[in-house]
């Protein structure tokens, strides 16, 4: 085991005699060319660290305004080539990569205007990113390959607009930056006028096996967070998941833990997995000010938990010079799917001064949806499940058809098992409509949901608060509910809660610890065996998925 100190001109040529142990240390300098770590492997016991020393500074040395002429030239030719407008393509052109390592700590490293990308893992396993901090740049992190699994990134901070009036969110319009002729109305890529270096993220992955904490990271003035992208999960027509011999047709985008971080002013989504993922879990984080902080635009999934989580829209985007995607909602969901497991999305606060709404439209299937506290600064205006207004009285269960074009602007009312099997109750929405005008309309959300303010305590503040106390229509009334776990395990949230993500007793402890399958867990659970809970859906037994890599 031995230290090794680097330089600029040395770092490629030393950093081959590491092995299991070994220290590297980065000294000061600038890192203008790209570094390249092949086949370094630690152990388990042993792992590899590679720290940075201050003044050392990873750069490709490109503003702004050089990489976006850039950026703006390679989304144009995609386009004509009959491709989405995107630059994500080009994200293994990194200032620092690993490429087949293994059981390695990086830490302490500042990343300066790379573009397109700072950090990129190829097919690695058992990595720690710790402390680490980006500027700039279309993607922090990137990881691609099958084989890449066992990622922890805490403790880091990626600001990718540093304006001083966040441009980003403020001025440069939406479509400027990811917009395409499908989706904006507009001829397509401005080759002078479009921010195309901007659509990024600040963790992207494709076709990862999973395996992946995400814990207390600040991102804010970025286009994304964490986006992951899975291809190789998708069935051909008519093929059976379960006839499948490899886990049922699950091999990546599994088993995340997102959790403590926060996200500020993210232009676009906070979150979003792509078409195929299983066992999630989302909790305690912070989304202030974010467009549309959960895009679940999915395929086959399942076996979701969003809960603990606070997020407020008091500073929406400001006037765009096209005016597009300006109005925040919380959930960007797509058509009919097939979801294997559930997705629960329970005990969460969320604020919005103004916006379209939590499920403007779309389809989740198999969302279960409790104890959720929504509060509005203009009641009237709340769109809860968006344009309902001039649907018309009918009777529960929905059961008339429904077309694309419905679902385009407004939530799915096919709530039925043998349809989309949604189940909403126990929430608190100051949604004017909410509940009693919306079941006539066809919403058939459950008995225990009321309407009304949850009495958040400051929820316009300059650092909003989303607590409730005694006496606040939220304080100890949330109704009880069963989780189903993957292998399948069950765990009941007690009646007498708070509804909404802050609670004075600390249920969270136990339920933090029922996820034995996150990457962390040490195989002991506070999570009791057994447990009677009395409540208004029927349990079925699921069937366990235990993914292996």
């Amino acid at each position: 085991m031995v230290c090794i100190r680097v330089n600029p001109a040395n770092i490629t040529r030393k950093s081959k005699k590491l092995t299991a142990g070994d220290r590297l240390i980065v000294k000061k300098g600038i890192y203008d060319k790209p570094v390249v770590f092949n086949g370094l492997a630690g152990t388990w016991n042993n792992p590899i660290l590679i720290e940075a020393e201050k003044g050392a500074v990873f750069t490709s040395g490109l503003s702004l305004f050089e990489y976006t002429k850039r950026a703006n030239l390679i989304a144009h030719r995609r386009q004509a080539a009959g491709y989405y407008p995107s630059v994500g393509q080009t994200a293994d052109e990194a200032a620092l990569v690993f490429l087949h390592c293994k059981h390695i700590i990086v830490r302490k490293f500042k990343f300066v205007r790379c573009w397109p990308t700072a950090l990129y893992l190829d097919e690695c396993q058992h990595i720690t990113l710790s402390r680490i901090r980006f500027r700039e740049g279309t993607i922090a992190i990137g990881a691609n390959g099958s084989t890449t699994r066992d990622l922890k990134i805490t403790r880091c901070k990626w600001k990718q607009d540093v304006s001083a009036d966040h441009a980003m969110w403020n001025r440069i319009p939406w479509s400027a930056i990811h917009g395409s002729k499908d989706n904006t109305g507009r001829p397509g890529v401005d080759l002078q006028a479009d921010y195309r270096a901007w659509d990024g993220d600040f963790f992207r992955a494709w076709d990862i096996a999973g395996n992946i904490t995400i814990r207390r990271n600040r991102i804010s003035d970025a286009f994304n967070a964490i986006h992951f992208f899975n291809r190789v999960d998708r069935l051909a027509p008519g093929v059976d998941p379960n006839s499948l011999e490899f886990n049922d047709g699950k091999r990546a985008s599994a088993n995340v833990l997102i959790e403590k971080n926060r996200f500020k002013r993210i232009r676009d989504n906070v979150i979003e997995p792509e078409n195929h993922a299983w066992n999630w879990v989302i909790r305690h984080n912070i989304l202030a000010d974010c467009y549309r902080p959960f895009s679940f635009e999915l395929d086959r999934a399942g076996w979701f938990y969003v809960y603990g989580n606070y997020g407020w829209v008091n500073n929406p985007p400001a006037s765009n010079s096209d005016g597009h995607r300006r109005k925040c909602s919380h959930f960007k969901l797509g058509g009919a799917q097939h979801n294997e497991g559930k997705i629960y999305v329970f005990n969460n606060s969320w604020f919005y001064r103004s916006g379209k709404g939590i499920f403007p439209s779309g389809i989740l299937k198999r969302l279960r949806h409790f104890n959720n506290a929504i509060g509005y600064g203009h009641p009237p205006k709340a769109r809860m499940f968006g344009k309902t207004a001039d649907l018309g009285c009918t009777t529960l269960p929905f059961s008339a058809s429904e077309t694309d074009e419905d679902i385009a602007g407004h939530f799915t009312r096919k709530w039925q098992p043998k349809d989309h099997d949604i189940t909403f109750d126990g929430d608190i929405s100051q949604d004017i409509d909410f509940p009693e005008t919306l079941r006539n309309r066809g919403y058939a959300i459950g008995p225990n949901a009321k309407g009304g303010a949850p009495g958040f305590a400051h929820p316009e503040a300059r650092r909003p608060d989303l607590s409730v106390s005694n006496g606040s229509s939220a304080f100890e009334k949330s109704i009880a509910w069963t989780l189903c776990l993957p292998n399948g395990g069950k765990f009941c949230l007690p009646a007498g809660l708070n509804v909404g993500a802050q609670q004075t007793v600390d249920i969270y402890k136990t339920l933090d610890s029922c996820f034995q399958f996150l990457p962390e867990s040490t195989g002991f659970s506070d999570c009791p065996e057994s447990l009677e809970c009395q409540q208004t859906e029927a349990q079925k037994p699921e069937k366990p998925h235990l993914l292996l890599f």
